[in-house]
This record gives structure tokens, C-alpha cells and sequence, in this order.
């Protein structure tokens, strides 16, 4: 885990993100970290993403109560804190409302039934789907709560989408290609429809993505991990002739 002064500059450069690429609009969103003293920071409400100083993010406790900071913090710290309770593995939260990945949310449409591109296995595994939850209630920690523990990203029906990792910036990366998911989904819905990768070829590569973990997240790909993920792509592009 970073210390604190160095994971403040990555919630105001995530936050600076997601508001220039329009992942959020206006006071939209907001971004979380755990620290190494159990300690979390997060970002208040009613302040703009884009906008952020370090100096605004505040420090809650496990229970939810503000350490340091003028400010309120955002209205979602219920969900932040739930997801911190079920995953000790977690340290780093982002609740964004990308245009395509909110457009799916609100349609109701899952991502976990198909899956089109092998990148979004080893980026994110299985996507997640939480029921509707009345924003600030505890309705939607509880939605939530039934999805995090088998998946570290997910959209939140009619409200938007939700990636977490170990830093802020692999949590950001991670709502990066949920949104890239999500556009190449709406492409291939006006192309006339996705192809997807058959079972077996998503439970290659969801061995392929363990593995990996197992090993250690730095770790190069090997030779192995490259033929496959060449072969599975030459596949799908065959498929779609």
C-alpha cells in the first residue's frame, strides 16, 4: 500500500481522469483508498472530480466517521466501506458513470453471459451486475455486496459502474476497460452482433489470467500465455468473416 500524501496525488490524477475523458460530469462519481493503517481516504461530496486538491480528500475511520477534512464525504462511503469489509484484498475503489458502461447499467444488459475480447479476461474477469439501489441508501451497498466477492468490477443498474484493485490507479485502468468493453459491445451490436468466445476458449484464458495472479502481477506474460491469447483472437476474427 502507498502512503498517504502519495495515494491523496493519485485520487486527485484519477479524478482528473475520469472527468476529462467524461467518465463523470459535474459532481459525478467518487474514489477511495484503503491505507495501510486500515484508514481510509475518500472523496467528498458535491466537489467536482476534476477539480480535486489533496487537501480536499478526507480520512474516515472503518466505521465511517471523518478523522481529518472540512468536507462531507461522498454520499456512496456506505458502499466504499461495505466493499472494504468483504475485501481485505481490496485497497482502492472508483464509482464512475462512463457513457456506454451506464448505458448498458441502464438497459439492464449483464456482461458476465458472453464474452467478446480476451483483454477484458485478463483485465477484469468477471464483470458483475448489482440490482438497483436508491443512490446514498443502504439499498445499494447490499446489491453490491452480493456481486464484489466474485468480481472486481461491475456496473450498477440504472446508476452507472464500479472497478476496485489493490492501487487507485489499477482501479481507474480497470473502469478504462470496462468502458472500452462496453463500446466495442455497441459496435458489434450495430456490425450485427457480437461473436463470443466459445466456453472453452474463456476458460483457457480464465486459468491463464489465475495463473498470472498467482505468479505475481509484474510478472511477463509467457510463451504459453502469448500463443493463446494470438490464437484465440486469430480465432474470433475467422469467426466474424
Amino acid at each position: 500500500m502507498n502512503g498517504e500524501a502519495e495515494s491523496r496525488k493519485a485520487i486527485v490524477e484519477a479524478g482528473q481522469r475520469l472527468y476529462d475523458r467524461f467518465f463523470i460530469a459535474a459532481n459525478d462519481g467518487n474514489i477511495s483508498c484503503r491505507l495501510g493503517s486500515g484508514e481510509i481516504l475518500v472523496t467528498p461530496t458535491q466537489v467536482s472530480k476534476g477539480d480535486l486538491k489533496p487537501e480536499d480528500i478526507l480520512k474516515v475511520d472503518t466505521a465511517g466517521q471523518v478523522l481529518t477534512g472540512k468536507l462531507k464525504p461522498t454520499s456512496e462511503l456506505k458502499m466504499h466501506l461495505a466493499i472494504y469489509r468483504l475485501r481485505p484484498d481490496l485497497s482502492a475503489i472508483v464509482h464512475a458513470h462512463p457513457p456506454a458502461a451506464t448505458g448498458f447499467a441502464a438497459a439492464r444488459v449483464r456482461l458476465d453471459k458472453e464474452v467478446v475480447l480476451p483483454e477484458v479476461v485478463f483485465g477484469l474477469g468477471r464483470i458483475g451486475f448489482a440490482e438497483y439501489g436508491a443512490p446514498s441508501t443502504e439499498e445499494v451497498p447490499r446489491a453490491v455486496e452480493k456481486e464484489i466477492g466474485r468480481c472486481d468490477a461491475l456496473l450498477l443498474s440504472n446508476h452507472g459502474a464500479l472497478a476496485a484493485s489493490d492501487t487507485v490507479m489499477k482501479a481507474y485502468y480497470r473502469m478504462e476497460t470496462l468502458e472500452m468493453y462496453c463500446r466495442v459491445l455497441l459496435v458489434t451490436r450495430l456490425l450485427g452482433g457480437a461473436r463470443p468466445l466459445s466456453p472453452g476458449q474463456v476458460e483457457q484464458l480464465e486459468q491463464l489470467r489465475e495463473q498470472q495472479q498467482a505468479g505475481g502481477r509484474s510478472a511477463a506474460p509467457d510463451q504459453k500465455t502469448i500463443d493463446l491469447v494470438v490464437e484465440t483472437v486469430l480465432e474470433v476474427l475467422k469467426r466474424a468473416q
